[in-house]
């Protein structure tokens, strides 16, 4: 162990990190915590202070588009997403802007360089209880504006979505699908943001519950509870990949229980 940051009492935390710094949420309110990573190759880490700014200090989830160099809260009560400016102060980040449209569970937040996007910044929502998947214009964070919402088949808890590496297809995983249905994973056209349109589902026929997934290249890495590690081959087939490789974290059955991989991250060097 090379140090330990308290925080507030909740199920539900997350961190993300820009640079130097690490940026702490919960459930259990607190703002964003933020924690000087600058010496963690000494055995030191420091939390600097809290940021309560932005309304409620609850969240469920936090992105950073690294690109544009902003952090956005998502969830915690009702709310969708606020925008803080990691630019301005990567230690204070003043509150810039929020979207309150919708609940948001998590969200996956894209700055454009080319392509028909080019320019704008992107969230890509995932709305919990309401079964949709939405996207928002960011770019402007005074006046971030909805872009589309659409649902899906047997929706009950659009939870977690990760985009292709070339913006074009985005992968969604559903918390409450699961029983009866198998773990599905929906498949979306997003090349144009302004009409996302429903592609289908894919599954490998297991029947623990999906929960978080991120792509590196030609591979859709699934954290899915019981079932473990799974992944696919999305290089073979963008819409139906086979499954390539598994690993199974949780021996003793495959059930649609809350125990098991909650996550997973692929995207270190």
């Amino acid at each position: 162990t090379i140090g330990s940051i308290s925080g507030p009492s909740s199920a539900w935390r997350d961190l993300k990190v820009f640079g130097t710094y690490m940026y702490i949420v919960s459930e259990g309110g607190g703002g964003i915590q933020v924690v000087d990573m600058s010496q963690v190759d000494s055995g030191i880490v420091t939390q600097l202070g809290s940021v309560t700014t932005g309304g409620t200090q609850a969240s469920h989830n936090v992105a950073i588009d690294t690109v544009s160099g902003f952090l956005y809260r998502a969830g915690g009560g009702s709310n969708g997403i606020r925008a803080y400016d990691l630019n301005a102060s990567p230690t204070n980040p003043p509150f810039v802007g929020s979207w309150s449209n919708n609940y948001v569970h998590d969200v996956q937040v894209v700055t454009f360089t080319s392509g028909p996007n080019a320019g704008k910044q992107i969230a890509y929502c995932s709305t919990g209880g309401s079964g949709t998947l939405a996207t928002v214009d960011v770019t402007n964070k005074a006046n971030m504006v909805t872009m589309d919402s659409i649902g899906y088949p047997n929706s009950g808890y659009s939870h977690q979505s990760w985009l292709s590496d070339d913006g074009r297809y985005c992968y969604l995983n559903d918390e409450f699908d699961e029983p009866p249905l198998p773990t599905q994973t929906y498949v979306f056209d997003v090349l144009d943001p302004n009409n996302i349109v429903y592609l289908g589902v894919f599954s490998n026929g297991n029947t623990a519950i999906g929960h978080n997934g991120y792509v590196r290249g030609n591979y859709l890495y699934e954290a899915n509870y019981r079932s473990g590690l799974r992944v696919f081959d999305i290089g073979a087939s963008k819409t139906n990949p086979p499954e390539s490789a598994w690993l199974d974290t949780y021996p003793a059955n495959d059930n649609a229980n809350y125990s098991g991989l909650w996550s997973c991250y692929p995207l270190f060097p």
